[in-house]
């Protein structure tokens, strides 16, 4: 017996839910088929149960540093029995009250539990059970992704998945990797009392931000704590007692890190992995990751893909957007509805924060603009002054002539909510006039990225 439907989604996490609620607005009859827990990774591994850690990391921080400012708090040993449990809850909550609860609530769509497998272009099949639509929705996310290092099968290694269900923090912790995951579990790791060390192979952390930046912030890291490599080639792994030794060489000499944890932070792959593309004819990249065109239709007619799957960029929300793209485009053929990545913020849950949108100096040139290029030094924000944070800053590049912002970043408390008022500014074509010229709240972080228009449109000659 064969099930109809009228759109099934392969996954059932943050990027199917967006796709799904918009087919079940528009009538259409959807089933979601998912393995594991609904939500996906942001919910029950990434984003949830990290940032909750990370948050409560922040306020041990903060009561540490308390002390310089004459605040007498006592900074004990964490209490992993308290903190632990309340991640879990964090998550059941977020799983139970928001996905399931629409779930409960929505005639439309339909969740089908096990693994999904395509045995034909329009055809899933779930365990014995076949599953037919005209249009299917690969949602399926992606995972941590591993390394072919010698020796690594024999170590109980981490990922950012099973580093989140640790019982306590450990004693030591190397983490292989420079980016976002290295550097969020890393400042977290090392403020509950980790020894941390972080090996990255490129010449710098966090490649996509800009130097200034990043130069900062890892002064603030050390700060913490960590210990950092740059420009290394990890090599071999080997157990030694009860601690795991990498081996990695830096300027040609082989040296051994020693920890009781590794912890791999190398990037994503996408769960693929037993879906059935390859007998269908769906195309991939080199690194595995489904090719879809701006209107994220795959090499397979009546076949679309959405969210981490896809690559690049790989964060929730996008995710969720390119779902919603998909879906309409499957309800509108015609309609040639697309995304526009720069109009797309990130950020970086450290501490401070990191956050981006738009295009950098180097993307906005190749893109055939004139670009000019400010940085305000955070040491210029009055605001700063009154939190005891002066490391950090912000870039504001805009159009020569004309003073239209194409892009932001920042690194400085709270970016991640600052950077939706330049993610307005950069989709609706906003002047660093504009920015200039509306009040902002004295004092603030977020009158820094004005300072930063008022710096650029100076520079211009614009005011």
């Amino acid at each position: 017996m064969v099930h109809d439907y009228d759109i099934i989604i392969l996954g059932a996490g943050t990027t199917a839910f967006a796709g799904a609620r918009i087919a079940a607005m528009a009538g259409k009859k959807v089933a979601m088929i998912e393995k594991s827990h609904i939500g996906g990774t942001c919910v029950n591994w990434g984003c949830i149960p990290s940032k909750t850690l990370i948050h409560k990391a922040e306020m041990y921080n903060a009561a540490r540093k308390g002390m310089q400012w004459g605040l007498n708090l006592q900074a004990g040993a964490p209490d992993c029995g308290t903190l632990m449990p309340l991640k879990r809850a964090a998550v059941e909550a977020i799983r139970t009250t928001i996905y399931q609860h629409e779930l409960d609530d929505s005639t439309g769509i339909t969740l089908i539990r096990g693994r999904g497998r395509f045995v034909s272009p329009n055809e899933i099949q779930v365990e014995q059970r076949l599953y037919r639509a005209p249009q299917i929705l690969i949602a399926t996310g992606g995972r941590p992704r591993s390394v072919a290092l010698p020796g690594l099968d024999t170590v109980n290694y981490l990922t950012s998945y099973s580093a989140m269900r640790l019982a306590c923090f450990p004693e030591s912790v190397t983490i292989l990797g420079g980016g976002v995951i290295a550097l969020e579990m890393g400042q977290m790791f090392a403020r509950f009392g980790s020894r941390v060390t972080i090996l990255e192979r490129g010449p710098r952390l966090l490649a996509e931000f800009d130097a200034r930046l990043t130069e900062q912030f890892k002064q603030i890291l050390q700060r913490d704590g960590v210990v950092i490599f740059c420009d290394i080639e990890a090599k071999r792994v080997e157990k030694v007692g009860d601690k795991t030794c990498l081996y990695a060489l830096i300027n040609g000499a082989e040296v051994a890190f020693v920890a009781e944890r590794l912890l791999l932070a190398i990037g994503t792959e996408p769960a693929t992995k037993g879906i059935g593309l390859e007998e269908i004819g769906v195309a991939t990249n080199t690194a595995g990751f489904i090719t879809v065109d701006n209107q994220l239709r795959t090499s397979v007619p009546g076949i679309w893909a959405a969210g981490d799957v896809t690559g690049a960029p790989m964060v929730a929300p996008n995710g969720a957007r390119e779902a919603q793209i998909a879906v309409k485009n499957m309800l509108d053929p015609h309609g040639n509805h697309t995304i526009d990545y720069r109009f797309s913020p990130m950020a970086v849950f450290v501490d401070p924060e990191f956050a981006t949108v738009g295009l950098t100096h180097e993307q906005a040139k190749a893109q055939g603009y004139r670009a000019v290029t400010t940085y305000l030094q955070l040491d210029r924000v009055p605001k700063a002054h009154v939190m005891g944070e002066l490391l950090g800053g912000v870039l504001l590049t805009a159009e020569q002539g004309s003073g239209r912002i194409l892009g932001v970043q920042m690194l400085c408390p709270r970016a991640a909510d600052i950077i939706h008022e330049a993610t307005l500014a950069v989709r609706f074509g906003l002047t660093v006039v504009d920015l200039i010229t509306t009040v902002h709240v004295y004092p603030s972080i977020s009158d820094g990225l004005r300072q930063a228009a008022l710096l650029n449109a100076t520079t211009q000659g614009l005011v």
